[in-house]
């Protein structure tokens, strides 16, 4: 009697185990869909690293611009500061 039972509960847990052909197609669905947004949060990833490198550089470029401009701004402060001193021990 045991023997059977024991027959019986293997039976089930067998065909539990086993996924019908609608199931494995399911789940075939959902690791596909689940490996399209992978690939797909990758793409996005590569795609704002580059907009943000991009943003970087022309960041630099507008540093680099501003910095020039001050270089040549206290350059010129300084010559009209050398004049004015000149002016005054003209005096």
């Amino acid at each position: 009697m045991k023997t059977i039972q024991i027959l019986a509960i293997l039976s089930i847990a067998a065909f539990a185990a086993c996924d019908s052909k609608q199931e494995q197609a399911r789940e075939k669905a959902l690791e596909n869909r689940a490996d399209a947004l992978e690939e797909k949060a990758k793409a996005t990833d590569k795609s704002s690293e580059r907009v943000a490198d991009a943003v970087e550089d022309k960041k630099k470029d507008v540093d680099a611009t501003a910095d020039a401009i001050r270089r040549d701004g206290e350059a010129k402060s300084d010559a009209l500061k050398k004049e004015a001193d000149a002016v005054r021990e003209a005096k």
